[in-house]
C-alpha cells in the first residue's frame, strides 16, 4: 500500500511541475536553437514533436478540465494564474486541486485517522495547489520588484542613445528575464496590434500588480500628456526604487528568524499529533471520538491560527 501511495505522489508532483515549467523550458529551447546547426535543429524538432504527442498527463488534465470549462466560480483564478506566471487554465488548475485530494486522503487513512480527520486531510489536499499558487505569485512579484531598477536603467540608457520608447521596450523584452521581460514584450505586442498605449500599460499593471511599477506607469502616462525629459525621470525613479529594494532586503534578513519561528510553532503541534497517532492510535483516538477531545482540537486550531496571524503582523513590515 505504501508503494502505491509513493508512486501516486510521485506522479502527481511530476504532473504539476511539468505543467508549471513547460513555458519556461520552451523559452530556453528557443535560445538554444540559435546555436544548433540546421540539420541538428530539424532532428531536435522531430524529437520534440514526438514527445509532445505522448504527453499523456497533459491530455488527461485537458480532457477532465473540459467538464468545468466556462464555470463562473473559476473566473477569479484566471487573474491569479496569470500573476503567478503559470501556463494553466482555471479549469485545469481546479482539476489539479481535485486530484490532490486523493493522495492526502489515502496518506492519512494509512496513518490510521478516521472521520473528521480524513475530511480535514482531504480539504488540505484540495487547498495545497492554492498555497503553491500564492507562493509562486509572491515570488514572481518579488522578482519583479528586484528587476524594476535594472529595467528603468536600461530604458533610460536606450532613450539617451536615441531610441524611441517603443524601441526601448523592445530592448527590455530581449534583455530582461522573466517576469519583466516577457511582460514588456507582451505589452509591446498589444501596442503593435493597435491597443492604445494607456490601455496596454494598464493591462501590464494588472498582470504584474506592483506599487513601484504602478508609480512608473503613472509617471509615463503623465509624461505623455505634459512632456518632459523621460530619461531623467526614469533615472530618478530608479534611484528611489533601488533604496526601497535595499530596505526591503534588510528587513527580510532581520525578520527571517521570526518567520521561521512562526513556521515551527505552527507545524510542531500538527507533527506531534501525527506521530502520536501513528505510534499509538488507541492513545490518540479519544481526541477524535470524544466531544472533549474535539473541543481541544478546535481550541488548539484557533489558538495556533491566532498565533500565526499575530507573528505575521509583527514580521511583515510595510515599506
Amino acid at each position: 500500500m505504501l508503494i502505491i501511495l509513493f508512486m501516486l505522489f510521485t506522479f502527481l508532483f511530476f504532473l504539476i511541475f511539468r505543467l508549471a515549467y513547460q513555458k519556461q523550458s520552451s523559452k530556453y529551447e528557443d535560445r538554444i536553437k540559435k546555436y544548433i546547426p540546421r540539420e541538428q535543429e530539424q532532428i531536435t524538432v522531430k524529437v520534440q514533436s514526438k514527445t509532445k504527442n505522448i504527453r499523456f498527463e497533459k491530455r488527461l488534465i485537458e480532457s477532465l478540465a473540459k467538464r468545468f470549462q466556462g464555470r463562473a466560480f473559476l473566473k477569479k483564478w484566471e487573474r491569479n494564474l496569470e500573476e503567478a506566471g503559470l501556463p494553466l487554465k482555471p479549469e485545469e488548475f481546479f482539476v489539479l486541486r481535485l486530484i490532490m485530494v486523493i493522495p492526502a486522503f489515502m496518506f492519512f487513512l494509512i496513518l490510521g485517522f478516521e472521520g473528521a480527520a480524513l475530511v480535514i486531510a482531504s480539504f488540505s489536499g484540495f487547498m495545497l495547489p492554492t498555497l503553491y499558487l500564492k507562493r509562486k505569485k509572491r515570488l514572481r512579484l518579488e522578482r519583479c520588484a528586484t528587476q524594476l531598477p535594472q529595467t528603468l536603467s536600461t530604458t533610460a540608457t536606450s532613450l539617451k542613445a536615441g531610441f524611441s520608447f517603443m524601441q526601448a521596450m523592445q530592448v527590455i523584452g530581449k534583455e530582461i528575464p522573466d517576469p519583466i521581460g516577457p511582460e514588456f514584450k507582451r505589452t509591446l505586442k498589444e501596442m503593435n496590434y493597435g491597443v492604445p498605449v494607456e490601455e496596454a500599460l494598464e493591462n501590464l499593471l494588472k498582470r504584474v500588480p506592483n506599487a513601484d511599477l504602478e508609480m512608473v506607469i503613472t509617471a509615463l502616462l503623465v509624461q505623455r500628456t505634459t512632456g518632459g525629459n523621460l530619461a531623467d525621470i526614469l533615472e530618478t525613479m530608479k534611484e528611489t526604487i533601488e533604496e526601497r529594494v535595499k530596505i526591503k532586503e534588510e528587513l527580510k534578513a532581520l525578520t527571517s528568524q521570526g518567520k521561521l519561528s512562526a513556521i515551527v510553532i505552527t507545524l510542531l503541534p500538527v507533527i506531534l499529533a501525527v506521530i502520536l497517532n501513528f505510534m499509538n492510535p488507541q492513545f490518540f483516538e479519544p481526541m477524535f471520538s470524544h466531544p472533549l477531545g474535539l473541543a481541544f482540537l478546535f481550541v488548539g486550531g484557533v489558538l495556533i491560527t491566532i498565533g500565526w496571524v499575530m507573528i505575521q503582523k509583527i514580521v511583515n513590515v510595510e515599506v
